[in-house]
């Protein structure tokens, strides 16, 4: 186990992240590259502390964000949140990108498979994934 750093200053000049299609298309890369296992070390500290803030945006606008993305890439989304959250400072609980994520795709009739299910357990401790408070 780690620890972060935390820079009060850093946080309140980067407090409104924006759920870009950059960005978004970043996120997805890492999992599309195989770099989830990798992922504290491909992010520096600035990006940690930065982008821990996608972990508190509410879920309507990650339902709107996601709203145009293929399948695949929510998936890779989806992928990337379960692992991210266990990067310091980025635990979501209930809050977690991955719940609405989950939630677009159970709305286009697309379902998780098995496997994803298992590997989402595997890697994340957080009990609300992927479908939130029950």
């Amino acid at each position: 186990m780690t620890l972060g750093t935390w820079d009060p200053n850093l946080e309140s000049a980067d407090s409104d992240v924006l759920l870009d299609p950059a960005l978004l298309n970043r996120l997805i890369t890492y999992d599309r590259e195989n770099g989830l296992s990798r992922l504290e070390q491909l992010l520096d500290d600035a990006d940690k502390q930065r982008l821990a803030g996608l972990m508190k945006i509410d879920h309507g606008s990650w339902r709107a964000a996601a709203e145009g993305l293929p399948d695949t890439d929510v998936v890779h989304l989806i992928r990337f949140f379960a692992v991210a959250e266990n990067l310091p400072g980025w635990e979501a609980g209930a809050d977690s990108p991955v719940i609405p994520l989950a939630k677009v795709l159970r709305q286009r009739g697309a379902r998780l498979d098995k496997s994803l299910l298992q590997w989402l357990r595997e890697v994340n401790e957080n009990r609300f994934l992927p479908y939130g408070p029950l």
